[in-house]
C-alpha cells in the first residue's frame, strides 16, 4: 500500500463484549483500544510499525488521543475504520480516524498526536533526521484536536494506584489503553450509569508510569451529569503529572 494514499484503505472491526459496561455501553477504554488496534494494523501495512522502526532504534510514542461520539456503539457492532496522517508540527505527527457502521453511517471520529522517540536516548527524533519515508500528510481533519492539555481547575485526590506487571507493554511502560481505564475507575456510580451521555474524551500522556510506580488520581469535581470532567494522575515518585483526561457529557 502506498503511504501517499493512506485514506483510501479501510479496516473492519467488531466491538467486543469486554469493551462494554454492565449496561451495554461502550467504556472509554473500548474506544481507545479500537483506535490503537486500527492504527497498529495500518502502520504495519505501510511498514511504519514498531517492528519496522526497531531497525532504526525508534518507536512511536503517543502524546494525546481524542475521540468524539456521533452514534452510540451497540454490542458486537461492526465498524469500518479509516486513518491517515494529516499534518506535522515540528516533531509531532497528527493522525485522523473515522469510523462508520456497515451502511456508512458515522459512529465516531478520533485524532491522535505522536512523536518518534530514540530508544537509547529516549529523546524525540526530529523529522529531518529520519532515514525512512513517512509520506506527505493529507490535510483533512476528522475533528478538532490538540496535543496540549490546558487546565486551571482545582484538583482533588480521589484514589491511589500502583503500576502492576500486566500494565506494561512492549515499550517498557504502561500501555496507553490503561490510562483510559484509570480514568474510568475514577468515575462515580452515577457517572458510569450516565456513560451513554459521553460525547467526547481527550487523553493526554505527559510522563511515563513504569513498573512499581504509585500514583495519585485526582478529579476537578466530585460529580458531573452534564459538562466537563477532568481526571488526572500524579506520579508519587517525582510529583509529575503522568496523564490527564477530559470527558464531556451532554
Amino acid at each position: 500500500m502506498s503511504i501517499q494514499n493512506e485514506a483510501s484503505n479501510t479496516y473492519s472491526y467488531t466491538v467486543g463484549l469486554d469493551m462494554l459496561d454492565g449496561n451495554g455501553i461502550m467504556k472509554p477504554g473500548g474506544y481507545q483500544k479500537i483506535i490503537c488496534d486500527v492504527i497498529e494494523t495500518h502502520l504495519d501495512r505501510i511498514h511504519l510499525s514498531v517492528n519496522d522502526l526497531s531497525k532504526y532504534n525508534m518507536w512511536w510514542v503517543l502524546v494525546s488521543s481524542s475521540f468524539e461520539v456521533i452514534t452510540p456503539i451497540k454490542p458486537e457492532m461492526s465498524l469500518i475504520g479509516r486513518t491517515w496522517h494529516s499534518s506535522m508540527d515540528k516533531a509531532t505527527f497528527r493522525r485522523e480516524l473515522t469510523f462508520t457502521d456497515l451502511e456508512g453511517n458515522p459512529v465516531f471520529n478520533a485524532v491522535t498526536f505522536s512523536v518518534l522517540l530514540d530508544r537509547s536516548t529516549r529523546r524525540i527524533v526530529a523529522p529531518d533526521n529520519l532515514e525512512f519515508d513517512i509520506g506527505e500528510p493529507f490535510p483533512q481533519f476528522a475533528m478538532e484536536g490538540s496535543s496540549r492539555f490546558r487546565n486551571r481547575c482545582e484538583m482533588h485526590n480521589c484514589d491511589s494506584r500502583r503500576i502492576y506487571p500486566s500494565y506494561i507493554d512492549r515499550l517498557g511502560h504502561t500501555n496507553n489503553c490503561r490510562y483510559s481505564e484509570f480514568a474510568y475507575d475514577a468515575l462515580t456510580v452515577n457517572e458510569i450509569d450516565n456513560l451513554a451521555a459521553l460525547r467526547r474524551m481527550d487523553l493526554y500522556f505527559m510522563s511515563e508510569l513504569r513498573l512499581g510506580d504509585t500514583f495519585t488520581v485526582r478529579r476537578n469535581i466530585s460529580e458531573v451529569s452534564t459538562g466537563e470532567l477532568i481526571i488526572d494522575g500524579v506520579n508519587d515518585r517525582n510529583g509529575k503529572r503522568s496523564f490527564a483526561c477530559k470527558m464531556i457529557f451532554a
